[in-house]
C-alpha cells in the first residue's frame, strides 16, 4: 500500500447506541461529513429556514446509521428526514444529535481509551 492510499483509508469505527429508543449502530462521519453538515445548517440557519435546520440535523443522523461493520443502512430501510422530525418530539430529538455529536467529535478523554 502506497502512502498516499495509507492516509486515505477510511477508519470504520463503530458503536451500538439508543436513539429514539431503538439500539442501532453508528459509524463515526469524516471530518469532511460534519463539515457539510456544518455548512447545510448554517446556511438554513441564516437564511432563516429552521425548518432546514432540523432536516439537516435529521439527514446527518440518517447517514450514520450503519450495521456492525460499518455499512451504511439502506435509504430504503430508514425514514426520511421528515417522517423522522415528524415522528418524534424535540427533546428526543436533541437527544439524538447529542448523542451522535459525542460520537463523531469525541473527546481527549475518548482518544486516549482507543
Amino acid at each position: 500500500m502506497n502512502l498516499k492510499s495509507a492516509l486515505l483509508k477510511p477508519d470504520s469505527h463503530t458503536e451500538k447506541h439508543t436513539l429514539f429508543g431503538t439500539e442501532v449502530y453508528l459509524r463515526r462521519l469524516t471530518v469532511g461529513e460534519l463539515d457539510r453538515y456544518e455548512k447545510d445548517r448554517k446556511a438554513a440557519f441564516d437564511a432563516g429556514d429552521y425548518s432546514g435546520v432540523t432536516l439537516a440535523g435529521a439527514n446527518l443522523i440518517l447517514s450514520a446509521i450503519c450495521d456492525e461493520n460499518g455499512i451504511p443502512v439502506s435509504a430504503e430501510d430508514l425514514p426520511t428526514a421528515k417522517e423522522l422530525i415528524d415522528a418524534h418530539s424535540n427533546p428526543v430529538f436533541v437527544e439524538a444529535m447529542n448523542t451522535l455529536q459525542k460520537y463523531c467529535y469525541g473527546t481527549i478523554e475518548d482518544a486516549k481509551k482507543n
